[in-house]
């Protein structure tokens, strides 16, 4: 597809190593343009009557050679609705990646792993469904669709669909974990009404990073708003208390969240929050569309908050709301976490078992420790384990309980410095014989 290159924007933000990353960003949208000039992520008028979970759209028919999927996989992409941390009816996106000999459930069922994907952007093209790679590809949703599961992946409101119906604009509550639970939820019962009779009900959710609190924030919905079918969560490198997370990368994940933040608390003050140059750099990164890579690039070296905001009230309110660890947990959990998480920590993610098992004495709840791996490699690390903990669900046997201050720390078959890290590969398009094996 063709690829539209964007002239450098006149803000100091916008560094040349910040636009080499928003073009390499950009390479990646199918059909090299933005979710606002591909209808499928144009809403169709629902009511606000309408039930959460409802089906809005159905593309049965993505080509896949725009993408970069595994052969042996197909893609489909639905719209519902979800709703927002404030009960909000929101439209959402999703997709569903299906593999070639699908695991079944004793009724013939194709069995289901809800993937929840790890930060991809604050604004609207960073929705993975929108992305040739998926955005995580190998790291986890290509692997599982290899596996024999049909993968259903909620890009998130905002993420993808960023106006309703009527043209209000939609913000990503990036790190709400309760709001991105409900769009988990209910993208894999949208995905179950676009595919009748072809999804099992019984379904894991497995997510990383943004993905990974999202991923807890089923377990504890599990606990005041269950659903059937869900057989468990796989919380890998997840947030939990952002307040709590480490330097520079404290700062710059909330800086993310006040969009979410003005959204939900709309008497919020952000100029008490970000210091100017905060938020000319947001500005320059909603301008942008920018991913992951340009953001941290615009906002690198830069004061972004103000040297009190842990103690605004709207901060500490807005925390509590999202935040994940120390509630009760409705489903067996197993959490995942390197120990050399630079992004993470893994101390705050261990503190937030702890209070969740005093919260839920009785939960089946594991805590599964990676020596000397980092972020995402965790995913990768971790997969045998996590992999192997879905099937057991999915085969009815009992999750493990940990009591108190007990955790597993995986041996490592080598010393943990010898192994890779992060991933020193990209995926990118075969247009000659010999660039394919």
């Amino acid at each position: 597809g063709r690829i539209r290159k964007r002239e450098p924007l006149p803000m100091d933000s916008i560094t040349a190593l910040a636009q080499a990353a928003l073009n390499y960003e950009q390479s990646y949208w199918v059909d090299g343009v933005s979710v606002s000039d591909d209808d499928f992520y144009k809403p169709p008028q629902y009511s606000e009557t309408d039930p959460a979970g409802k089906l809005l759209k159905t593309d049965d028919n993505v080509d896949g050679s725009k993408y970069l999927l595994p052969p042996g996989t197909v893609l489909s992409r639905i719209m519902y609705l979800s709703q927002t941390i404030t009960g909000a009816l929101v439209p959402v996106s999703a997709f569903v990646l299906w593999p070639y000999s699908p695991r079944t459930d004793s009724n013939g069922l194709f069995l289901v792993v809800a993937w929840a994907h790890g930060t991809s952007s604050l604004f609207r093209d960073g929705a993975p469904s929108h992305h040739r790679h998926l955005w995580q590809h190998f790291l986890a949703p290509y692997q599982l669709a290899l596996s024999g599961y049909v993968v259903v992946a909620s890009d998130y409101a905002g993420l993808g669909v960023h106006h309703d119906a009527r043209g209000n604009p939609i913000a990503h509550a990036y790190l709400a974990a309760p709001t991105h639970a409900n769009d988990i939820i209910f993208a894999v019962q949208a995905a179950g009404a676009a595919f009748p009779d072809t999804l099992s009900k019984k379904f894991v959710t497995v997510g990383h990073s943004q993905g990974g609190g999202a991923t807890w924030a089923v377990a504890e919905r599990q606990a005041t708003t269950p659903v059937e079918g869900c057989l468990g969560c796989i919380p890998i490198s997840p947030t939990t208390r952002i307040l709590d997370e480490p330097e520079p990368f404290g700062s710059i994940i909330w800086t993310g969240m006040t969009e979410g933040m003005k959204a939900t608390l709309p008497e919020t003050d952000l100029t008490k929050i970000l210091t100017s140059e905060g938020v000319q750099r947001l500005e320059a990164i909603r301008q942008t569309n920018a991913g992951v890579a340009s953001t941290v690039q615009m906002v690198s070296g830069v004061n972004l908050l103000q040297p009190d905001y842990k103690a605004n009230k709207y901060v500490q309110q807005y925390q509590d709301m999202v935040e994940t660890g120390g509630r009760p947990i409705g489903c067996p959990m197993l959490v995942v976490q390197g120990a050399s998480d630079p992004q993470i920590n893994a101390t705050t993610v261990q503190a937030a078992v702890e209070k969740t098992k005093a919260a839920s004495p009785q939960a089946q709840i594991e805590s599964l420790i990676l020596p000397g791996i980092a972020h995402a490699p965790a995913l990768t690390a971790g997969m045998r384990l996590w992999m192997d903990w879905i099937a057991d669900r999915f085969a009815g046997k009992p999750a493990k309980r940990q009591t108190k201050g007990e955790s597993t720390v995986v041996t490592p078959a080598k010393p943990s410095s010898r192994y890779e890290q992060p991933h020193n590969w990209y995926l990118a398009p075969a247009t000659e014989f010999y660039h394919a094996p």
